[in-house]
């Protein structure tokens, strides 16, 4: 069941006089309890679709065509509506983790005020689930975590942190903004995992914006690929990196270590 439907969404920019068109009819769906990979170079426009998702597509940009969420129309929707959705229902983790924590607040300060911002908690009760949301992230000792301050955690640690951050309030769906990029090949695989885990077991829609194939080929369910503002190509994994059908495709899964692409 689709969560999110984008249909013919464009973006453009206008900077001077000149106008730059960043999304071109863009068009898919994201599904409860399935990791959609969106894949592309730099400028191919992934992040941004996840920024229109969210109401946060840059100043001085016109959005059109239409983004459903669950019977809601996204494109248009006024900034305060927006808002009440943004963190609650729709929630978004970084490639930088770091830049997602204010340095002098602790962890839990931080977790628990984005709870009780959505939800009318106590203190205490916020408290409770924050130790129970970084234990579900697999933050070591959840109990001493909350105490502590972003500096104090490896940048594994802090991705972990961020997507208990992300998860609290129980959204529908979720939007992993190339999340392992900044880590080395262990503890990315650990993120994957995790978001592999958290996607099943709280039925999310997952949004994986990235650019490594590599990535996909371990969690996603089904990839879009872009291409200076355009879907060039969609399917399930296995047949769309096994038997690509766009050239743009097909260079991108060929430039990965070992791949094996059929001959067409």
């Amino acid at each position: 069941m689709s969560v999110i439907s984008i249909r013919d969404l464009n973006l453009t920019v206008t900077t001077g006089s000149a106008e730059k068109h960043i999304l071109r009819d863009v068009s898919f769906d994201l599904e409860a309890g399935k990791i959609t990979g969106v894949a592309g170079a730099s400028g191919s426009g992934k992040t941004q679709t996840g920024l229109a998702i969210m109401g946060l597509s840059p100043d001085r940009s016109t959005l059109s065509g239409s983004i459903d969420f669950a019977g809601t129309e996204l494109v248009g929707l006024p900034s305060k509506k927006h808002n009440r959705l943004r963190g609650r229902q729709l929630a978004m983790v970084f490639q930088d983790p770091s830049s997602a924590f204010h340095p002098m607040l602790s962890i839990g300060d931080q977790i628990t005020d984005h709870l009780r911002h959505h939800r009318k908690v106590s203190k205490k009760e916020a408290l409770r689930q924050a130790i129970r949301i970084l234990g579900q992230t697999k933050v070591p000792h959840p109990e001493e975590a909350v105490s502590k301050y972003p500096h104090q955690f490896s940048g594994g640690q802090l991705q972990r942190i961020a997507f208990a951050s992300a998860i609290i309030c129980e959204p529908k769906v979720l939007i992993a903004d190339e999340p392992t990029t900044a880590l080395d090949v262990t503890v990315q695989a650990g993120i994957l995992r995790l978001l592999r885990e958290l996607c099943d077991d709280l039925n999310l829609a997952v949004l994986l914006v990235t650019h490594d194939f590599g990535v996909l080929s371990s969690v996603a369910d089904t990839i879009v690929v872009m291409e200076s503002g355009l879907v060039v190509e969609t399917g399930d994994r296995e047949p769309l990196i096994t038997a690509p059908q766009h050239e743009y495709t097909r260079s991108l899964i060929e430039s990965l270590p070992g791949a094996e692409v059929s001959p067409r």
